[in-house]
């Protein structure tokens, strides 16, 4: 006897309708009404979205799914499908399954056969389960003319607001079919007791309104108009409304109570066309309460969040808004606003890089304001991670080691004893090997001739020194402070400070022979005092003896930061206060020197130099202009020759703050210039603020405003992250992989790309990676040809010239490298070629050349294109505009030199 099977209870009901033409949208509008959570779709492979919906149900789940039959619908597919469905019910959690397919190509003999067939499901599964399909009766050919088996059930479900079960829907069909005498026949494939599932359990008939909206709907040709409100807004959303109508629509949902929805409302989701489509059906622009609601059932929590961001914005846009109070300083950040970090990447992997050699000076170039701080700390944090945000790696001296404990009075005494010498010593960083120790420099905090020196050397020397734990740092400056004073006057410091000690103890000693004494005396009147004086004299002998010894113990034992302070920290830039400062000493040059090579010899090195930030040059005096410069071409002569200066200033400025120092002597036009030609070897400009591009997000991020108009983020202070050092052996791995792709020149950057794919290593390693390639495939030969169609505009002089024009010209090359790695148009090496010779040759002109002529064109845009016709008149008239006629020969071989391709103007405007 077959076990009896009650109908399963149904919880909840969810619907998988594919979309495939007006029944089907009607499906699933009908049933949304009747509580099905309706998930819609369109694709050509529906089978893994329907495993993932079988797979997915919950127990007391009635799950519906609409199967589209289209043009490649055939009699294999569908019983393959029937076979799935029966397989995938015993992996499902659902109380019942309904599976909904238009056409079943199965062919009855006649009217007796039956219309009913058993599913072969494995294993018998608690499950109810049906698939109602359609077939044709022998002989007859498909109709074309007859509602399809979706549209019936639509209609259906549409026409009744008592419950429906699935028994009704399918006698609702046979039904309809045999009426129409089409030759169709309804047929279902069953499981268990799935006739009296309800798909439906009745609607309520709601309130009525929207008389309007109905007589529409009627007018449209709908039979069974909804009495409800709610039906009525459903059945115009699901059926008639286009998609910026909808989404107005949802919006309705989070309007006041009092709020029309107006044309500002259509503008804010660029759907003006639906607001007037809203408007025919009566649901605008005084949107009914049962609209409202069902707007807002429609909201994804995500799309009500960036909604109601919008409504925020247009009320506030509506009303008057007190300003914030809140102004944005004005100093440096490593936060990259502007797009700098590439550039920024790109200078510290160029100081990195084994063929960059020192001594070296690059000139980040720039009015005030435009950035040329926040781009040398960016580059200083990627050198040295932390110095930026004043919390710099450690270090360490080799043969110091770590001791804890700082100098004594004792270690002094014994170093002083020694003979005078400073002990080449090197300091290693806590850190891997891309590490370079970096120093930050203001000359406008020192104003004076002897200042400017004393600062460039204090800044090196403690910033350098400050990095040591204290122990070692004391010892350091300990050796080198003795190595430059009479160690006599020490000495006798040292004794004078022990003597001092011990006159406590002497006084104790005095009181001591002055009580024996009268003790002594004492005796003679009393003989019971008999050995007093002895014992008093023993005593306090043996008492000042160990007191003294405890004294001159714990004086040897104290920090030598008290009693010789001087010796065990840096000069003072200025001297005030110390005597060990370098101002009014003989031989003041001579110190500052001397100092400073004993601290670079602790962590500068030809492949590890030191990195000197200079900033605000343009800032300061005429005099200390000039001083500063005459000090970094004492590196730069060799003095110090493990050295890197980058240096923040105007051009401008600062060539016109030279030629006023030298006023005096009879030297010609253009000596600020020439100085500047020989001291910065390697110029750069910062990127301009544009006003297409990155002014508007420049603003957006001030104010705290995202792109797109979300909500921002609240603002949360972090400290600079340190990036994480590359692993060698990630690095080797991406290296292998690039070289496998065989790149040339031309094709590196997207062989680069394609190995991070391949590997997915981190940045650092990629660009690591890739720069060891670049570095073989740019051959000097490579350089020479680019190099070579340059030649005749350079007019190079001496051999001085010729070796700056080609740093320059590598320079720039690594730095279009490194943007076109970063996504930027690849740039040709005779294109850098023919800016590195516009940079060397006339460096006066830079800046004017690059400055705006027209609004959208620059000077050098002007020149080049008159220059590529050869327009005369055009040339002409933009040099006279640009004040730069009347130049001679150097005005025609800025000509010859414009007149080459390929055009240069807009890399220009990025670097120079």
């Amino acid at each position: 006897m077959a076990p009896v099977r009650l109908a399963p209870r149904i919880k909840t009901r969810r619907a998988l309708v594919f979309l495939d033409g007006e029944p089907s949208r009607r499906l699933a509008h009908a049933l949304r009404l009747c509580g099905f959570d309706v998930r819609t779709g369109e694709t050509d492979v529906p089978a893994p979205a329907l495993t993932l919906f079988l797979t997915s149900a919950e127990p007391g789940e009635l799950l519906l799914v609409r199967w589209p039959s289209g043009a490649t619908w055939t009699p294999t597919a569908f019983t393959a499908l029937i076979a799935e469905f029966a397989r995938r019910l015993g992996d499902s959690a659902a109380a019942a399954l309904l599976l909904v397919v238009d056409f079943g190509w199965v062919l009855h003999s006649g009217p007796d056969e039956p219309d009913e067939a058993v599913l072969d499901v494995p294993g018998d599964p608690p499950v109810a389960a049906a698939a109602l399909t359609a077939s044709l009766t022998g002989g007859a050919a498909r109709p074309r003319s007859a509602p399809s088996l979706t549209s019936l059930l639509a209609e259906g479900l549409l026409s009744r607001r008592e419950s429906v079960t699935v028994a009704d829907l399918y006698g609702l069909a046979k039904a309809s079919y045999e009426e129409l005498g089409s030759g169709l026949r309804a047929i279902m494939f069953r499981h268990g007791d799935i006739e009296d599932v309800a798909v439906s359990a009745g609607r309520t008939a709601g309130e009525a309104a929207l008389a309007e909206t109905a007589a529409r709907l009627r007018a449209a040709g709908e039979r069974e108009v909804p009495e409800s409100a709610a039906e009525i807004v459903s059945r115009v959303h699901d059926l008639h409304l286009g998609e910026p109508a909808k989404r107005l629509l949802r919006l309705t949902g989070l309007l006041g109570e009092d709020e029309r929805l107006s044309e500002e409302h259509a503008e804010l989701l660029d759907a003006r066309a639906g607001l007037e489509e809203l408007r025919a059906w009566g649901l605008a622009p005084d949107p009914h309460r049962v609209v409202r609601e069902f707007g807002r059932s429609l909201l994804s929590p995500d799309e009500a969040e960036r909604l109601a961001w919008r409504l925020r914005r247009l009320r506030a846009g509506r009303a008057a808004v007190q300003p914030r109070a809140r102004l944005t300083p004005d100093r440096w950040t490593l936060d990259d606003r502007l797009g700098h970090g590439v550039y920024a990447e790109a200078m510290a992997a160029f100081i990195r890089h084994p063929d960059t050699q020192p001594p070296l000076t690059i000139g980040i170039k720039g009015p005030w304001g435009v950035g040329k701080t926040s781009l040398m700390r960016m580059v200083q944090e990627l050198l040295d991670p932390g110095a930026a945000g004043e919390r710099p790696i450690g270090l360490r001296l080799l043969r110091q080691g770590r001791g804890a404990r700082g100098v004594t009075n004792a270690e002094v005494m014994r170093r002083v004893r020694r003979p005078p010498s400073v002990s080449a010593d090197e300091a290693v960083p806590d850190a891997d090997a891309d590490w370079r120790p970096t120093v930050w420099f203001n000359p406008w905090m020192y104003q004076n001739d002897e200042q400017v020196w004393a600062g460039l050397a204090h800044e090196i020397i403690s910033q350098i020194t400050h990095r040591l734990p204290r122990a070692e740092r004391e010892r350091f400056w300990l050796e080198l402070n003795l190595s430059r004073i009479d160690r006599e006057s020490v000495r006798r410091q040292a004794y004078h400070l022990a003597l001092t000690r011990l006159v406590p103890v002497a006084l104790g000693l005095t009181g001591t022979l002055v009580l024996s004494s009268a003790s002594l005396a004492a005796e003679s009147l009393l003989p019971e005092l008999s050995g007093t004086a002895a014992a008093i004299a023993s005593t306090g002998a043996l008492a000042s003896v160990v007191a003294g010894t405890l004294r001159i113990s714990r004086f040897l034992g104290e920090s030598a930061g008290g009693s010789f302070s001087g010796l065990v920290r840096p000069p003072d830039p200025l001297g005030l206060g110390s005597d060990q400062g370098y101002r009014g000493k003989t031989g003041f040059l001579h110190l500052v020197q001397a100092d400073m090579r004993n601290v670079l010899g602790l962590v500068a090195t030809p492949r590890r130099p030191l990195v000197v930030f200079v900033d605000d040059l343009d800032r300061c005096s005429s005099g200390t202009v000039s001083q500063v410069i005459e000090a970094i071409n004492l590196f730069l002569a060799g003095e110090f020759p493990n050295c890197v200066f980058v240096l923040a200033m105007e051009p401008d400025v600062v060539a016109a703050h030279v030629e006023h120092s030298y006023k005096g002597l009879s030297l010609p036009e253009g000596v600020g210039w020439r100085f500047l030609e020989k001291i910065v070897q390697l110029p750069l400009s910062v990127p301009r603020l544009d006003e297409g591009d990155r002014l508007p997000d420049y603003l957006r991020a001030l104010l705290g405003l995202s792109s797109d108009g979300t909500p921002p983020q609240p603002p949360r202070w972090a400290p600079p992250p340190r990036p994480r050092p590359p692993r060698e052996a990630a690095v080797d791995r991406v290296e292998a992989a690039i070289r496998e792709l065989a790149p040339t020149p031309a094709t590196l950057e997207e062989s680069v790309r394609r190995a991070q794919l391949a590997i997915g290593a981190r940045p650092e390693e990629v660009r690591r990676a890739a720069d060891r390639v670049f570095g073989d495939l740019y051959s000097d030969e490579n350089a020479f040809l680019a190099i070579e169609a340059a030649l005749p505009g350079l007019d190079l002089r001496n051999p001085r010239e010729v070796k700056r024009y080609l740093n320059v010209f590598r320079f720039y090359s690594f730095i279009t490298y490194r943007r076109q790695l970063a996504g930027a148009p690849r740039t040709s090496d005779a294109a850098v070629a023919k800016l590195a010779a516009l940079t060397v040759r006339w460096p006066h002109l830079l800046s004017t050349l690059t400055s705006e002529a027209h609004r959208g064109a620059t000077v050098l845009e002007r020149l080049e294109r008159a220059a590529l016709r050869c327009d005369g008149d055009a040339w002409l008239r933009a040099l006279m505009e640009a004040e730069l006629a009347g130049s001679g020969a150097s005005e025609k071989a800025l000509r010859q030199l414009l007149a080459t391709r390929p055009a240069i103007a807009s890399l220009a405007e990025d670097l120079l």
